[in-house]
């Protein structure tokens, strides 16, 4: 082989080699763009609002603990003023986006099974999710362009809204929020005597287990209960606790039996 030659082709193999790397760089970027997009934890719990970017194919609604308490009446027993009832309150999703509600209202001494009705600006009923028994989850939904607010068929007071963009979702990424005490609880049974290991620890770890990036957290602290020792409502075995983004790429019937159980594993009993 002449040295033309040879140059000629260690110039082709450089190309071909930069063509790559700049592909995989792209990729990397345009990952990490989308899970940028996707909004922080403080900023979910300080406005109530998530505005997902198409890249999400799936949202999971999380009805948080204690979620049936009526915060006119007994706020201070609900796990946060911020997000109480489903997380977020506000969703904003591009046309396509699937929803799914996960149902981690705790039962203590007596279950909270919830149904969700979504209604149209007319106030129609378009879906239900049926009745959600605790960590139990809805079948997925994809609703036209408009908004809608969710409700709950026996808790009225837990509200909220769907508004679905005309923008189109191009992915099959699936995205929620989860809810978590901060540090470990000094008492993490439950009346019966069975254990749960979730705090924020354990998720940090057992998240990326199960397939799920934690994208965001953020910490905060409901501490409203005046006669409470602690002054946090005992349900909730703490008045510390985190909110989780997280976001997996996994197939969704996967997502969802592992949802189910870090539900269950959470001490918020």
């Amino acid at each position: 082989m002449n040295q033309y030659y040879r140059i000629t082709l260690i110039i082709s193999m450089y190309a071909f080699l930069t063509i790559i790397l700049m592909n995989v760089s792209n990729r990397s970027f345009g990952i990490e763009q989308q899970e940028l997009e996707i909004p922080q934890a403080k900023s979910v719990y300080d406005t109530e609002t998530m505005h997902l970017p198409s890249s999400v194919g799936y949202f999971i609604i999380l009805i948080a603990n204690e979620a049936h308490e009526d915060w006119s009446n007994e706020k201070h027993k609900l796990l946060t003023d911020h997000n109480p009832y489903f997380v977020p309150s506000h969703i904003i999703i591009p046309k396509g986006t699937a929803i799914v509600f996960l149902n981690a209202d705790a039962p203590w001494n007596t279950p909270h099974p919830h149904t969700i009705n979504i209604e149209d600006n007319s106030g129609k009923v378009i879906h239900t999710t049926g009745k959600m028994e605790y960590a139990n989850s809805s079948d997925s939904k994809v609703l036209p362009v408009g908004t809608y607010s969710i409700t709950d068929t026996e808790y009225e007071w837990m509200k909220g809204t769907i508004t679905v963009s005309d923008e189109t979702s191009t992915g099959k990424d699936i995205v929620g929020g989860f809810y978590s005490p901060t540090n470990q609880v000094s008492n993490n049974l439950d009346n019966d005597g069975n254990m749960h290991p979730g705090w924020l620890g354990y998720y940090e770890s057992e998240f990326p287990k199960n397939g799920f990036n934690i994208l965001s957290e953020h910490n905060f602290s409901y501490n409203t209960c005046s006669y409470c020792e602690g002054k946090f409502w005992p349900d909730n075995k703490t008045g510390d606790h985190t909110l989780i983004i997280f976001g997996t790429d996994q197939p969704l019937s996967e997502a969802i039996v592992k949802l189910q159980k870090l539900v269950k594993d959470n001490v918020y009993i």
